[in-house]
């Protein structure tokens, strides 16, 4: 027992001192984001020998993208906890823009701590692989990870890109017709099937990746159990704004409207906060008070074009077409190649002194946005009710190429009686 307290005593004695916590000047950030950074400093410093607050330093760094000094965070707490595969993945995240090897490393070190059935860490180390040009590497971590989750996208898509790095055209595209069909891979995988088609002389179906491309959204990420953590630690202006869009986008329109009202609190003067307000507020029901928001919001930005659009939708939603102009004109001036504006614009232009100005912009909005049938619809409209109607039927038939027919194309084909008899639609 003695001997044990000697022991101990000479380790506490000889044990090399931590290194001193990281340096970072926040003058010059976001109050919100300077103080978020040197609460985790400060929290460093009360723990020196700590490797979760030198992580934890290191993360509210990576989440607002202070690149160097985050790294630096990370190298620390892997020397002060050498088993946490956090750091070394995160240390990975942080150099992947200016060292793709120094990443792969770092990601090698996370794999190895990771659990046989852990595939973030997999998965990022195989694409930066990829990268690199290291396909055998990489396609043993995505086979690793698509023989434990089948349905892993990220996996299948990966399997793609190396089978068409190597030019195996048909086997790219049996992986990437499954990974077309996820959200987090869909526009990635067709960008890829498309060029695959091509490289196999399969016309058709390149055509109908491009026609694809053309409208899918952009993917959504799949979960990061790594990068989620750091997600949450942003702050301020930008991050607050950015999560309230997020949950506009998900529904969540009473709790982005908080969260947007808290913002202005801090920042009086933010325009897209009272622009994303707007919107808000106009979902939930209440188009004055957006209306009134998004007016201030034009005021304190008026070259912004989404503020404009939004300004003008609303008041052609309350019926008020002629302010609304005003908002879509100052957009196209700012854009004349926005398709959507000119549409809006053609659809506040109602009055019968206004029906050329109407057409041209219709026709416009076409021009610019080929697949919009709604401007086909408002096209044909205004030219039925200036008398051109083998001009309107037309322009409905048009519509109605655009994609399958439903019930409502056919029903609104054949309640503006634009047919020839023995046409499509003719006679229901």
């Amino acid at each position: 027992m003695f001997l044990g307290a000697i022991a101990f005593l000479v380790f506490l004695v000889w044990r090399p001192p931590p290194p001193p916590v990281v340096e970072v000047n926040a003058g010059g950030f976001d109050p919100a984001i300077a103080s978020a950074i040197l609460e985790t400093r400060d929290a460093a410093r009360g723990a020196p020998r700590s490797a979760e607050k030198r992580g934890r330093m290191g993360q509210v760094l990576l989440a607002h993208e202070v690149w160097a000094e985050s790294r630096r965070c990370f190298e620390q707490a892997m020397a002060l906890d050498p088993r946490e595969l956090r750091w070394p993945y995160l240390l990975g995240v942080s150099r992947l823009a200016d060292s793709p090897s120094d990443a792969a490393l770092a990601f090698e070190r996370a794999v190895r701590l990771s659990p046989e059935r852990e595939s973030a860490p997999r998965l990022k180390l195989a694409q930066v692989l990829l990268g690199l040009g290291r396909l055998d590497e990489a396609e043993s971590l995505y086979r690793h990870v698509y023989a434990r989750e089948p349905n892993s996208a990220v996996a299948l898509l990966g399997l793609g890109r190396v089978a068409a790095a190597r030019d195996h055209w048909s086997v790219a595209v049996d992986f990437l017709n499954a990974a077309a069909a996820d959200a987090s891979t869909r526009k990635a995988a067709h960008r890829l099937l498309l060029n695959v088609n091509q490289q196999l002389g399969r016309t058709n179906e390149a055509g109908r990746n491009a026609k694809a491309l053309a409208d899918l959204p952009n993917d959504e990420p799949p979960l990061d159990p790594y990068l989620s953590e750091v997600e949450r630690l942003k702050t301020g202006e930008e991050a607050w704004i950015n999560t309230a869009d997020e949950w506009i986008k998900k529904g969540q329109v009473s709790e982005a409207a908080e969260l947007l009202e808290k913002t202005l609190k801090s920042y009086p003067r933010s325009d897209r906060a009272l622009f994303f307000l707007g919107r808000a507020r106009l979902r939930l029901g209440d188009a004055r008070g957006a209306e009134s928001i998004l007016t201030q919001a034009v005021e304190l930005a008026p070259d912004s074009i989404e503020a404009q659009l939004q300004l003008g939708a609303t008041r052609l939603y309350r019926g008020r077409p002629k302010e609304a102009q005003a908002c879509f004109r100052a957009a196209i001036k700012a854009k004349p190649n926005l398709g959507e504006a000119w549409f809006n614009l053609g659809l506040s232009l109602g009055a019968k002194s206004e029906r050329p100005e109407c057409i041209r912009a219709f026709r416009e909005a076409i021009r610019l946005r080929p697949n919009l049938f709604e401007a086909y619809l408002g096209l044909a409209v205004i030219l039925r009710a200036e008398g051109e109607l083998q001009a309107a039927a037309l322009e409905l038939r048009r519509a109605l190429a655009l994609g399958p027919p439903d019930a409502l194309r056919e029903k609104l084909f054949a309640h503006l009686a634009l047919v020839e008899p023995g046409s499509r639609g003719a006679g229901k």
